[in-house]
């Protein structure tokens, strides 16, 4: 079991971590003019494909989706690193993430969470809270920070960007979690509650109650006492249930992107099944191992809205995303037609993203 001097030690490590967990945004961000167009590689994966055409021809609007893989994804190892960008921008992944914990920082906290409890030996049903789990629990954790590439989530920036118009629908929710809470039993202590101890240990003398007091037995007695139905009906009197909104916490955004896909030339139609691929590849998730006992977390995504080469600072901005659901329709219009070589002449997809970090005032203020 880990010492209260060994538990100090990592705590310190942590928190020496734990600096700037959210880095501001900043000014507008600039695809055209500072070479990320070059940078990137988005004209085979653009919708329409004259998207960024030089006359404006669809108001200078369009939106990025940047592609962030795991370094332990197969394809960060197949590809060489030429395909990636040489680093990546300030991004908001949550908080933890932003810890930036090394292999080191992340065993020891495993540890000292496990030298009290041995959380994982228990949930395994192997001793409980037993010097055994909470070992086995630490050699656990330990396992699985050696086992991953990094003990950050490290991530690296495939230079393939995929360009789409702006949709047609463009709306985010912002959301807050309030509940509603009994606050009667606080209430009650705070007005009067000596008084009706008192007035109970002498025998119920309701005349000795002052008429704070006395409302407030009287709500207990409409809200929980014996008979209180027939009483409120009665007197006609019933009991304010103290209720109060108590903030729980902020929603994660949701937002979706809805897309019809018309190819006027066969080059259009390559783009298209292309940003498809890419949109279904980097969904999903890949095993880590041969056995399939672990996966690899799925691709990242940072989305930008540009106009004319410049970040539109007039739509919100996002913290990284990850892709949750995907609907491809080859059939909009209720039958299946296609070209000469078999793509469909229209395809409508629906894409559902989930942000990974929760907002703040701060971030609010940064432009998300």
């Amino acid at each position: 079991m880990a010492s209260q001097a060994d538990i100090r030690r990592i705590d310190n490590a942590i928190d020496s971590a734990v600096t700037n967990l959210y880095t501001k945004r900043g000014g507008p961000r600039e695809f055209e003019k500072n070479g990320e167009l070059n940078k990137y590689e988005v004209k085979s994966h653009s919708y329409p494909d004259d998207l960024m055409a030089s006359d404006n021809r669809y108001g200078g609007n369009y939106v990025v989706f940047y592609i962030n893989i795991a370094v332990d994804s197969k394809l960060a190892k197949e590809l060489g690193e030429d395909q990636f960008v040489k680093e990546i921008p300030p991004r908001d992944r949550g908080d933890f993430v932003a810890q930036n914990l090394d292999r080191t920082k992340l065993f020891a906290a495993s540890a000292t969470l496990n030298a009290g409890g041995a959380l994982l030996g228990k949930a395994l049903g192997i001793g409980g809270a037993s010097a055994g789990a909470a070992a086995l629990a630490t050699v656990g954790a330990g396992a699985t920070a050696n086992y991953a590439a990094s003990a950050n989530r490290a991530q690296k920036r495939l230079k393939t960007a995929v360009a789409l118009h702006v949709p047609n629908q463009l709306q985010i929710r912002y959301g807050m979690q309030y509940s509603e809470e009994d606050t009667l039993a606080m209430a009650m202590a705070s007005t009067g509650i000596e008084e009706i101890l008192k007035a109970t240990a002498s025998g119920g003398k309701v005349k000795d109650l002052a008429e704070p007091a006395q409302a407030a037995v009287t709500n207990l007695m409409l809200a929980k006492g014996p008979g209180a139905a027939a009483l409120s009906a009665a007197t006609g009197l019933a009991a304010n249930p103290k209720k109060e909104q108590v903030f729980k916490g902020v929603d994660f955004r949701t937002f979706a992107f809805d897309y019809q896909f018309f190819p006027r030339s066969a080059a259009e139609a390559e783009n298209v099944m292309r940003i498809i691929y890419e949109f279904k590849y980097h969904m999903h998730p890949e095993f880590k191992d041969s056995n399939n006992f672990v996966y690899i977390y799925p691709s990242e995504f940072d989305i930008f809205y540009y106009q004319n080469g410049l970040e539109n600072r007039n739509l919100h901005r996002h913290t990284s995303c990850v892709l949750t659901e995907m609907n491809i329709n080859y059939t909009p219009n209720g039958n299946f037609t296609t070209y000469d070589n078999g793509m469909p002449t229209q395809i409508n997809v629906t894409m559902n993203f989930r942000e990974l970090a929760l907002l703040t005032k701060d971030k609010v203020k940064d432009g998300m």
